[in-house]
């Protein structure tokens, strides 16, 4: 934000509050404040002006939820925006995120971003029944420069720490159901819910989503995401494979790498990204270094689809298909 616009919006804070001016002062000077600000900042395009910008029907942004009351629906379409409706298939995210250090007491600082992948492959072994596995595979990147780096500044310590990659492999895969998910290494775990609301907004069909982890899991984790497709392409229910962008954050303890010891506070994570048909259409650069370093991660390891499910889940299958 440059200064200019930020002392703007302080000066409309305060005089708001002296004279009591209408929201459509306000308005009127917020969309001339931001269009002087965005012009004085090199390399800024200036914001349109309200003539300028899409047209929707009745002036107004279509925004409404949308509800499936029946699961295996609600599945479907899920499915649609979050991987594919093929049988067997693999399903790439490409990302990038960057994490923060949050302590209490003081404010939270970035430090290290990451550019990564994760590559998962589901198989369907009925209706409504699909078994799930993969990974994820993010490289460091440097919170200042965007350059691959191995190293980050604690901001809270002041200690140069080491960052390594982040390889997520062990994760043993889950069996996926209208009622919910449930890990193959808990089969006898009831389905965790999953907490999901599509949404129209504008021009696109979004999914809201909250993974709530498992009991195993650490206390402190929650995460967030919204993923949308253009809902002119969502309401044609030929295409298997839908265009999807991604955004999120989530909350997580410290990493062993933060050095943090037994120190209160927890680690925060916002990031972005996209759908991919294959690791053929990453960039040049993450594809080279993940060649390079980690080129087994650059598919999934389908062996772990070669073993029976456990007996609670092959018999859940089993009934759902009877």
């Amino acid at each position: 934000m440059s200064y200019f616009l930020t002392r703007a919006l302080r000066r409309l804070h305060s005089t708001s509050k002296r004279t009591g001016s209408t929201r459509s002062q306000r308005r009127r000077f917020m969309t001339a404040t931001l269009a002087a600000g965005a012009a004085a900042v090199p390399g800024t395009m200036a914001l349109a002006s309200p003539a300028a910008l899409p047209a929707f029907p009745g002036g107004r942004i279509r925004s409404e939820f949308v509800n499936y009351k029946d699961p295996m629906e609600h599945q479907r379409q899920s499915f649609r925006i979050l991987r594919n409706m093929r049988e067997n298939a693999d399903v790439l995210f490409w990302y990038h995120f960057q994490m923060y250090a949050v302590q209490d007491g003081r404010r939270p600082e970035a430090v290290v971003r990451w550019e990564g992948i994760e590559l998962s492959h589901h198989q369907k072994l009925g209706k409504g029944m699909y078994r799930i596995g993969g990974h994820n595979l993010s490289f460091p990147r440097d919170i200042k420069t965007g350059r691959w780096t191995d190293s980050a500044v604690n901001p809270i310590t002041g200690e140069t720490v080491a960052v390594p990659a982040i390889t997520l492999t062990g994760d043993p895969g889950y069996l996926y159901t209208p009622d919910g998910v449930i890990p193959l290494d808990s089969p006898e775990a009831p389905p965790r819910i999953r907490h999901e609301q599509f949404l129209i907004e504008g021009d696109l069909m979004k999914i809201e989503q909250v993974r709530q982890p498992p009991a195993s899991w650490p206390a402190t984790f929650i995460e967030t995401s919204a993923n949308w497709s253009p809902l002119s392409l969502f309401q044609d229910d030929s295409i298997l494979d839908l265009p999807t962008g991604t955004s999120g954050g989530y909350v997580f303890p410290w990493p062993e790498w933060m050095d943090m010891g037994d120190r209160p506070g927890h680690m925060f994570a916002t990031w972005n990204g996209r759908k991919l048909q294959s690791v053929d259409q990453l960039p040049a650069e993450f594809f080279q270094k993940a060649s390079t370093v980690h080129p087994e991660l650059l598919e999934v390891d389908m062996t772990r689809f070669s073993k029976a499910l456990p007996e609670p889940l092959a018999k859940r299958v089993a009934e759902a298909a009877a």
